[in-house]
This record gives C-alpha cells, structure tokens and sequence, in this order.
C-alpha cells in the first residue's frame, strides 16, 4: 500500500483509520483549566487506541507535547512559565493535593490550574517523570481510588490504574464537585468517546477476517496472566 493510499484510508483529525474515525462522536468543550498533555514518542507513534489524543480534541484548552525528557523542551517550558497559571502534575507521589478531598479550591489556590499529564506506559511515564527534573518539585495531585479502568481491551498492570482519558474524567469530576470548574456533564464525552473506541475495537478483534497488527492472536485481559515483573517493580518515580 502506498502512502497516498495509506493517507486516503486515515482521518487527519484524529489519527485513526476512517473504518475507526472517532469525529462523529467528539463533542469539544472549554475548561478554565488547561490540559497539557506530555506524550511519549511511543505513544504518538505507535499506540491504536491513542486516548490522549482524543482527549485533546475534546478539550479544547488543552496541549500535547511529545518528548522523552522535558527540561529543554521549548514548548513545555514556556507553558510552565506563563504566570496566568499555577501548575500542578497529576501523578502519585507521597505528598499530594487529594482533588477528591475537602477544601480543593483553597489548596490548589486563587490562580488558574494548568494539570501536566503523562501519556504513555508506566515503564515509560516513570522515565518521563525521572528525565524531567523540572517536574520533580511542581505539586502532585491525585484522587481517591477505588474506580476501576473500563479500558478492557488493554492490560493494566494494577487494577486502580486508570488511562489517560479516564484520569482527565476523573479530574474534572472532581474538580467540578470543588467548584473549580462547571462543565456542566460535557465532561461525559470524554467517556462517551472513549467506551466507541473500546466497543469497535473488541468489534474488530473478534472479526477474524480483518488484518491486524498484532504478532500474536488478540486476546482480553482476564485471559492474559500478570507478568511477575508487575508484582515486583515500583510503577511510579519518587524524588
């Protein structure tokens, strides 16, 4: 296949197959808070569901940044300049702002929020978080656990782990119930969007007429076994 082929056979919107296009469903929407979304080349280059790419065109203020190490990443490094917001990194860590707690808005402060995300595997996030020494001091926050990924077509190593777009939901619901944001429930199409592209993909991978790109037959994550490097290794970087 040649590449004009290639090209006529992918929507330029959102980087998918047209047979997967996610444009129909996607619904953008303003947030007083910005979104900057750190992708790991990986992620921007390999990955077919692709979450945190959707999850930007629905967020209309929000970024994507595609780099391993963001010290000298010109583009980042302005956004955590600008003074118009107070930044805060969603990842977990022993101290951290809980946005499912009391009393957010006084503890994330007057300022706009800008919340900096990391997109990519665990492995891959925890180097992205080591190599980017200028995220090591900027406030953490998180939220409660006990919501389980309904992403079930991919093997999460941890069962409160959740996917970029589910984290993103989880943040502005919380956010909402603070008072710091009023989206008013068009947060939902971020789940919306994200359940389509669930529900075409087990659609096509139980169609054993259609090519994929996988080495091996498709199989669901309750048929998998848990690699034991999960249960032994630290998923999250620490200062």
């Amino acid at each position: 296949m040649d590449s004009v082929t290639l090209e006529m056979n992918l929507c330029l919107v959102c980087r998918r197959r047209l047979v997967t296009c996610l444009c129909p469903h996607i619904v953008p929407f303003d947030t007083t808070s910005r979104f900057i979304i750190l992708m790991h080349p990986k992620e921007f280059k390999r990955e077919k569901i692709g979450t945190g790419r959707f999850t930007h065109l629905i967020l209309k203020n929000s970024k994507i940044i595609v780099d391993v190490g963001f010290d000298e990443n010109v583009e980042f490094q302005k956004l955590l300049a600008d003074q118009e917001y107070e930044t805060f990194v969603l990842y977990p860590g022993e101290t951290v702002i809980d946005l499912s707690g009391e009393n957010v808005a006084e503890k994330l402060g007057p300022k706009k929020q800008q919340f900096v995300v990391i997109d990519g595997t665990w492995p891959c996030a925890k180097k992205m978080m080591k190599l980017s020494t200028c995220l090591h001091y900027v406030p953490r926050v998180s939220f409660k656990l006990g919501r389980r990924s309904e992403f079930s077509i991919k093997h999460q190593p941890h069962p409160d782990c959740l996917s970029t777009v589910e984290s993103i939901h989880q943040v502005l619901l919380d956010l909402n119930r603070a008072g710091v944001e009023s989206t008013q429930g068009r947060e939902e199409n971020l789940m919306l969007v994200f359940r389509e592209t669930v529900r075409m993909q087990k659609e096509l991978a139980s169609d054993p007429t259609r090519e994929g790109y996988r080495r091996k037959p498709f199989s669901f994550p309750e048929e998998r076994r848990m690699s034991k490097k999960w249960t032994e290794r630290s998923l999250f970087f620490k200062v």
